[in-house]
């Protein structure tokens, strides 16, 4: 079950409801950074920017080319030790349907492999020594020592 928390909204008005949380001032500030950091080859150099928007990020971590990371709720994303971040992966802490917004916290534990393209949710874990495979949706937390893949989502376990 993911870990998630819910804004109830007016029909057609979901997706703005973030502003009850966030000032706009800062989303466009997060905005900014996060361009700038897609503007930078070098995986280490962006995480200054990355960091300045609130990103709790680890040792060791490289963040590929055109990855998004949420600009809205940045605080509620934790990047563990020796991560990799495929390029153009999407890491969301917030969506919506037409009467509420959900937001939550993703946390990518030491060691883990996000995939080129893939779709982070909010509200998930994605456990140590883990691998996403690439333009896998992940939608429930992966387990530690797990190769996450597919489309819907599947599991295998991976071997020490």
């Amino acid at each position: 079950m993911r870990n998630l928390k819910i804004i109830k909204s007016e029909a057609g008005k979901s997706s703005a409801a973030w502003t009850k949380k966030k000032p706009i001032p800062r989303v466009l500030y997060n905005w900014f950074l996060a361009r700038m950091a897609d503007l930078i080859p070098f995986a280490q150099q962006k995480q200054f920017f990355y960091r300045a928007m609130g990103i709790k990020i680890g040792k060791n971590v490289q963040i590929l080319p055109q990855v998004f990371l949420d600009i809205f709720f940045p605080e509620l994303i934790t990047i563990e030790d020796n991560v990799v971040i495929g390029m153009e992966a999407f890491i969301s802490c917030h969506e919506f349907n037409p009467t509420e917004f959900r937001y939550g916290p993703i946390t990518i534990k030491k060691n883990a492999l996000i995939g080129a393209r893939a779709f982070v949710l909010p509200g998930i874990v994605i456990g140590e020594n883990s691998l996403v495979g690439a333009m896998t949706v992940v939608h429930s937390d992966v387990p530690a020592n797990t190769l996450a893949f597919g489309s819907p989502m599947q599991f295998k376990k991976l071997s020490k």
